[in-house]
């Protein structure tokens, strides 16, 4: 007798759906995952099935997907797609995953959804605020925001600014000063289709911990985190994995880096001569990238690209 089909209880979060993409590709074609996100798994031989969450920006998804949806096989063989403080406590989410899904990853990748979705006389970079979202409080995870807003002006020196988000009042709000942009993108205007073009395609991405590392890393984007707290879920090792490719991935990590696991910790969130680090990342992994596929000789004292 065959057996039944496999039916993910998947997470719903941005980021984990596109965490869970690398081991849903070494899954059997047919299998079925409960999903509010199925355009991130358009390419793959997998059953979207409803969610029918209450999750704010994962239900206007879902209902405006033009994906087709599936019910739940029956019978099924069902793995639920979970992590808690006991699972980070002893590796990273990727560690979780392996466990759960009882499969090692696939290469992190996501489908290239098309062409630039802008263009401007500028490269463009990408920039993520700090927000805050009432369904889902982890305010301690947050940066200082004013360390998005130095690294704006940095940017706008050489890259075209966009800064994106979905904020509703109530439901999702900005902490602190927003970035300084050449345009805000802040009421979610974007499709999840249109955002993953617009990260594939930038070139450089500045983001607090949150769903843009994984999809620059999946888009072998570079992309700058600036941490803020609550390292017990969010430090750089439990967020990525040896098997990702870490070469474009930058951290600016507090100076006293709070590992704590709790959402409303007043952590400490200083970082010592941010601009300076930040800047010295920039043009090394991503000025000089650009500079190179244009055809500049490199400037005196540059250094291999590296991802540390």
């Amino acid at each position: 007798m065959l057996n039944p089909p496999i039916y993910i209880e998947g997470m719903l979060g941005m980021g984990d759906t596109i965490y869970q993409r690398a081991f849903l590709k070494n899954l059997p074609a047919g299998t079925y995952i409960k999903t509010s996100w199925p355009e991130l798994y358009e390419d793959l031989p997998i059953k979207p099935v409803r969610s029918d969450t209450t999750l704010r920006t994962q239900r206007k998804n879902e209902m405006q997907s033009e994906a087709t949806f599936y019910p739940p096989p029956s019978p099924r063989q069902t793995k639920r797609i979970f992590y808690g403080p006991a699972d980070l406590a002893r590796g990273s989410i990727f560690d979780a995953m392996r466990k759960q899904f009882g499969v090692d990853p696939a290469v992190l990748d996501l489908p290239s959804f098309g062409s630039p979705l802008f263009t401007a006389q500028k490269p463009i970079a990408v920039i993520r605020p700090a927000t805050v979202r009432s369904e889902w409080r982890s305010d301690s995870r947050n940066p200082d925001p004013d360390y998005l807003v130095q690294a704006s002006r940095i940017l706008r020196q050489n890259f075209f600014v966009i800064s994106v988000a979905d904020l509703k009042e109530g439901e999702e709000w900005l902490v602190g000063d927003e970035p300084e942009a050449d345009l805000n993108l802040h009421a979610g205007e974007l499709d999840i289709k249109e955002l993953m073009r617009l990260v594939e395609h930038a070139a450089v991405v500045v983001s607090p911990v949150g769903w843009a590392l994984p999809a620059a890393i999946a888009y072998k984007t570079p992309v700058y985190v600036v941490a803020g707290g609550r390292g017990g879920h969010n430090a750089p090792e439990i967020v990525t994995d040896p098997d990702m490719d870490l070469r474009c991935v930058g951290w600016a990590i507090p100076d006293n880096y709070c590992r704590c696991e709790a959402w409303d910790h007043q952590c400490d969130r200083r970082i010592s001569n941010f601009e300076s680090k930040f800047e010295a990342w920039l043009n090394e992994v991503v000025l000089s990238r650009i500079e190179q596929r244009a055809g500049i000789p490199p400037r005196a004292g540059d250094r291999a690209l590296s991802g540390s």
